[in-house]
């Protein structure tokens, strides 16, 4: 189906493009490889093909913007999915020194049989505004509001963000960069009711998913036979009507400095606490690649602190290679034992991750191989694992239009 579907929006897209003027198409591939899809203690491997087609086209003030996605997963078939995102945006100028820019746009994801609670539309709003305070110093105040529903309401959400950044840029090639947030997501149901009476089986529901359907299998956890790996999502179970809310604030830094033509350093550390709410559901997993809807930036709050070198090397070939550490604590999220029994502990992980990325430019294709490392340790034995992921693939970008052609 979703195949099918590729094959009829993809001609059509790229006959718009090429008829119009000033635009650009972009055609990418990418192969990963994984040793642990699920990032949980009972490592799966798998492939993934990812290709993608996204248009940029300019109409005067206005842009148009559509991407289509299909991820093909070699294993873990029931994961792979084919998204869609399109929308506008423009930017209006507002003086000599100032512009607003404003954007609108519609996605959606859709999963096979065994993972469509994944399978989502949503729709985002977001609003800037930018101004330089000096020469070398800018101020940028943007918000933004995401609303998306889910094949399993249990999902369904609505999000804001809103934030202030000041870049200042030095002479010596040095950039700084201070960035405040604040944000609040709302699921508009996550409970399930409380039950009529006791359970009799009350270990089979913590080892059983919820939320997936009637073809979850017996597995512990999403996709059920699919997914060999850990306790699985479960929401929680209240009595009340209506949604819950998590809300955080968070503070960076960034600062980066250029040495030469060749090197480029940078560092950057975030801060972020949970202000209000907690999680809504009692397990979080991250998937590889996979947008875990009740895992993201809202269900979190700690630290991360990065570090990363680029080296621009002789025939047009660039090498990055970077660290990143995080200490992260899930309110709401409790550690189990691998038998599913409470430890009494909020889940807290340790994270170490190390990336490595060459890439060589040509005129309108770039090829590249990444590599990275993941040593993850937590309060809750699931999560603690560790894990190498490697990826490559290649982007081609075609100008279209009489303006344009193929060089």
């Amino acid at each position: 189906m979703m195949i099918r579907k590729m094959r009829f929006i993809i001609p059509v897209l790229l006959i718009a493009a090429v008829s119009a003027q000033g635009g650009t198409v972009y055609l990418s591939f990418i192969q990963h490889s994984t040793r642990n899809l699920f990032q949980t203690r009972d490592g799966v491997s798998d492939q993934i093909s990812a290709f993608s087609l996204s248009i940029n086209q300019d109409f005067s003030a206005l842009s148009f913007l559509a991407n289509l996605e299909y991820s093909a997963f070699r294993q873990t078939t029931g994961l792979s999915f084919f998204s869609a995102d399109g929308g506008f945006d423009c930017l209006l100028p507002a003086g000599k020194k100032s512009a607003f820019y404003f954007a609108a746009g519609v996605a959606g994801a859709f999963y096979r049989r065994e993972y469509a609670a994944f399978s989502s539309l949503g729709a985002n709003l977001v609003g800037a505004f930018k101004t330089y305070l000096a020469p070398s110093s800018i101020l940028k105040l943007q918000w933004q509001g995401v609303y998306a529903v889910y094949k399993d309401s249990l999902f369904d959400y609505w999000s804001q963000t809103a934030s202030i950044s000041i870049d200042k840029y030095f002479a010596t090639r040095t950039t700084l960069k201070a960035d405040a947030e604040w944000g609040y997501k709302y699921f508009l149901h996550p409970f399930l009711p409380e039950p009529i009476e006791p359970l009799t089986e009350p270990a089979t529901m913590i080892a059983t998913p919820i939320g997936m359907g009637t073809e979850t299998g017996s597995g512990n956890g999403w996709g059920g036979q699919q997914y060999q790996g850990g306790n699985g999502f479960i929401p929680r179970t209240s009595s009340e009507d209506g949604g819950a809310g998590i809300g955080h604030v968070a503070l960076s830094l960034l600062a980066a400095q250029g040495i030469g033509d060749v090197v480029g350093l940078s560092a950057s550390a975030v801060q972020q606490w949970i202000i209000t709410g907690e999680n809504p559901f009692l397990s979080i997993e991250e998937f590889y690649l996979v947008q875990n809807p009740s895992a993201d930036a809202f269900s979190w709050e700690g630290r991360q602190i990065t570090g990363r070198i680029t080296l621009n090397l002789p025939w047009s070939v660039e090498l990055k290679a970077g660290y990143t550490y995080s200490d992260k604590t899930y309110p709401g999220v409790e550690s189990l034992s691998l038998e599913g029994l409470p430890l009494g502990l909020v889940r807290n992980d340790l994270r170490h991750l190390f990336e490595a990325r060459i890439e060589k430019n040509f005129r309108r294709v770039s090829i590249f191989l990444a590599y990275s490392h993941v040593d993850n340790g937590s309060s809750d034995p699931l999560f603690v694992w560790k894990s190498h992921y490697v990826m490559g693939g290649f982007e081609w970008n075609l100008p279209t239009g009489r303006k344009g052609g193929v060089s």
